[in-house]
């Protein structure tokens, strides 16, 4: 009988193989998850017992009662009692709390696992509309391998919020795509519910002059204030502004009680350098990320690159970062990953792989320094980098409809880096 000479790569599976991989992988996470995490923590659901007081308040009306924090507490205390060991001070936009107003209609458990479902579909669901930028993947492959990413998981066990902002820069990295800056920026003011993770966009934005993206946002963040005031009122706004500025002040009480888990530049600076030095050493950082990221956006037209870069860039210069915060790696790494493969840096495939693995190893530190922040800004590097960035039909083009300025076109290089002008790349 003859036999093939022709023997399938051990490292080659078929798509159901792979899928059958990816539900056991997923499967497997979770219960390990639910057991090891959810039946041993002291607090089932972590930081959203915050949020799901503060919904409570927004059922009666009383907005300004989430900036009166000994009355947070109180009422955090008596709603799930086994919280009381627990302090969460709140300094999000007097309506954030209407968000969580839904889950504080039943009991705080009951709350919990229905915050769980609702955010693992809607963020399925921002990982189904990135995956379109790459369509040779099946969708639910994508979908089940998100579901593992360790930051998602993190995210997921404390019940946190990063979930919203997310909704911002996916969306806007959507309607960039489609030639639409004005509703990009409708969205992307989403972000403003954590108004730190917006510092690397703004600069981004005003860098490149995209001035419609610039007035979308603005018409959405007016419509936000405008509608606290009405809503609220403008004591309650007062309140929140006071608020914002004792906060700016002390940014040590929203630190996490576990530095390990925290991976901002700053903070990280701050554990080895006296204060004032620290201060300007992230300031010089925060001017070095945003000149790669500007630079990554002048060099393509492609949306998708450019939203994955400027995603590491707002993790880099966000002053405040914890590892649930590292969700909006989750589309960057699709994307990123991808355009690796097409230009053959498996490096950076490896990189991001290592990445996404140490978010959840808290001693992965040299002098306390989280080894997240040298491997996000090499990863940035590569990914910003010469012609690399030109990945082969990447992404919808949509330059012209949002800059006052042209792109300037680079010389195409081959694979060794050298220059070839004459070459049409249209």
């Amino acid at each position: 009988m003859a036999v093939s000479s022709r023997q399938r790569s051990l490292w080659r599976f078929s798509r159901h193989e792979t899928l059958f991989a990816l539900i056991v992988a997923a499967v497997t996470v979770w219960i390990a998850t639910i057991v090891l995490v959810f039946g041993t923590q002291p607090l089932l659901g972590g930081d959203f017992v915050a949020f799901y007081t503060s919904g409570r308040f927004a059922l009666r009306g009383d907005w300004a009662a989430q900036y009166d924090w000994p009355r947070l507490y109180a009422l955090q205390s008596s709603l799930a009692p086994e919280s009381s060991g627990y302090y969460y001070p709140q300094v999000y936009q007097p309506l954030a709390p209407a968000l969580y107003a839904p889950f504080a209609l039943v009991p705080f458990h009951a709350a919990f696992v229905a915050w769980l479902v609702f955010s693992t579909l809607v963020y399925s669901s921002l990982i189904a509309l990135a995956a379109n930028a790459w369509q040779r993947i099946p969708r639910t492959h994508t979908i089940l391998a998100a579901l593992v990413f360790p930051p998602f998981v993190a995210h997921q066990v404390l019940g946190q919020s990063t979930i919203w902002p997310m909704i911002g820069f996916v969306g806007g990295w959507w309607a960039l795509t489609r030639g639409r800056p004005l509703t990009a920026g409708l969205i992307l003011s989403l972000v403003a519910i954590k108004p730190h993770l917006g510092i690397a966009l703004a600069i981004v934005l005003i860098a490149n002059r995209s001035w419609r993206v610039i007035a979308g946002i603005a018409l959405g963040c007016a419509a936000q204030a405008v509608s606290s005031l009405v809503v609220c009122g403008a004591a309650v706004v007062r309140t929140y502004l006071q608020t914002m500025l004792f906060v700016v002040r002390n940014p040590q009480l929203f630190e996490a009680t576990d530095p390990r888990h925290l991976h901002a530049l700053r903070t990280s600076l701050e554990h080895i350098l006296p204060a004032g030095l620290a201060e300007i050493g992230w300031l010089l950082a925060v001017v070095l990320i945003a000149w790669m990221t500007i630079k990554a956006w002048q060099r393509t037209d492609d949306w998708t690159l450019r939203f994955a870069t400027l995603l590491l860039a707002t993790l880099l210069i966000s002053p405040h970062v914890q590892t649930y915060d590292a969700i909006l790696l989750a589309p960057a790494t699709l994307w990123l990953t991808k355009w690796a493969a097409e230009n053959r840096r498996l490096s950076v495939i490896v990189g991001l792989a290592v990445l996404s693995i140490i978010f959840l190893t808290p001693t992965t530190r040299v002098a306390g320094v989280p080894l997240t922040i040298p491997l996000m800004l090499w990863i940035l590097w590569e990914s910003c980098r010469g012609q690399g960035m030109r990945s082969r039909g990447f992404g919808t083009p949509a330059t012209a409809s949002v800059t006052s300025h042209p792109v300037r076109r680079m010389p195409a290089t081959d694979s060794r880096g050298l220059s070839n002008a004459g070459t049409n790349d249209e």
